[in-house]
């Protein structure tokens, strides 16, 4: 019986992934097959390099070290907009100037933030591995924004598709490859079960760190369109998740996409989600290999 293991994007919220995987290394859970989208794609690729946990840490801890790194958390966390000021009303009007003007440079842009400097930054990390040089076999996710549908990459340089995958739309600007323009797989894919399903695999476990959404309306044209797409991401995620045979969903919600200093605690967060429901999931598996037949 193969067991896939699919990675949702979250940004730094995919941490949680590694705290995930140390509890399924340790309790010796078989992964077959990997899939990720975003910051999934890349927590995937590291472990499915060598499939083993410390390798996958000594590889990302220095890389959110970079300055590069610093330089996007320090923009774009939640961690800096509460340092901003103890004056709330303060802190409102800064949040509005900020927003106001990072949706005009959307209108009038691609992206917030030019790629090429991230290229870089993974290509010299991941250096010239591909994806036959994965011991466990691996994929990613990313969305052509000219077909309109996923594009699963598993073939070629790792850098590439990574950046593809993790190219977060009106942050970063489209990838192009051939006649595509890739953008970050999450718009189709938060939780990318769908690309195991096409593999045929057995038994798929999913990681889902999706934010629980706030039940509003909005109170601004620009609100409203935030909350109609997290309506529709959301009904999307749920269809990815009820493809999936077992699910692991760490609370991370009050962690930012770009929190990357709070690493240790997300990867705990990750760790005591495993642990708590590791019971449930071998209980399941036994109970999948004598019926196949049965899904729960």
């Amino acid at each position: 019986m193969k067991v896939g293991l699919a990675l949702g994007g979250g940004g730094a919220r995919g941490f949680a992934h590694i705290g995930v995987l140390e509890v399924l290394e340790k309790e010796k859970i078989p992964v077959d097959f990997i899939s990720g989208t975003s910051m999934g794609a890349i927590v995937g690729a590291l472990y499915a390099k060598e499939g083993r946990v410390d390798y996958l840490k000594s590889e990302i801890f220095p890389f959110l070290k970079r300055e590069l790194i610093k330089e996007l958390e320090e923009r774009f966390s939640l961690a800096s907009q509460k340092d901003i000021s103890k004056n709330p009303k303060v802190k409102k009007a800064f949040l509005f100037i900020r927003e106001f003007y990072l949706w005009n440079l959307r209108i009038v842009k691609k992206g917030l933030i030019d790629y090429r400097p991230f290229e870089a930054l993974f290509k010299e990390v991941l250096d010239e591995w591909k994806f036959l040089d994965c011991k466990i076999p691996f994929l990613c996710v990313a969305v052509d924004l000219v077909k309109g549908e996923e594009v699963y990459l598993e073939k070629g340089l790792l850098y590439k598709a990574l950046l593809a995958s993790c190219a977060l739309p009106g942050v970063f600007p489209p990838l192009r490859e051939g006649e595509k323009y890739l953008v970050d797989g999450g718009v189709l894919e938060a939780l990318p079960t769908l690309a195991l399903r096409k593999k045929k695999i057995d038994f798929i476990l999913g990681v889902s760190l999706e934010k629980k959404r706030e039940e509003r309306v909005g109170r601004s044209s620009i609100d409203i369109l935030l909350n109609v797409d997290e309506i529709r991401h959301n009904r999307l995620l749920e269809i990815s998740k009820n493809l999936a045979d077992f699910i692991f969903e760490p609370e991370v919600s009050d962690f930012g996409w770009a929190d990357f200093s709070k690493v240790d605690t997300i990867i705990e967060r990750g760790r005591q989600e495993a642990l708590e429901k590791i019971s449930q999931l071998k209980k399941r598996l036994k109970r999948r290999r004598f019926f196949p037949f049965l899904k729960y």
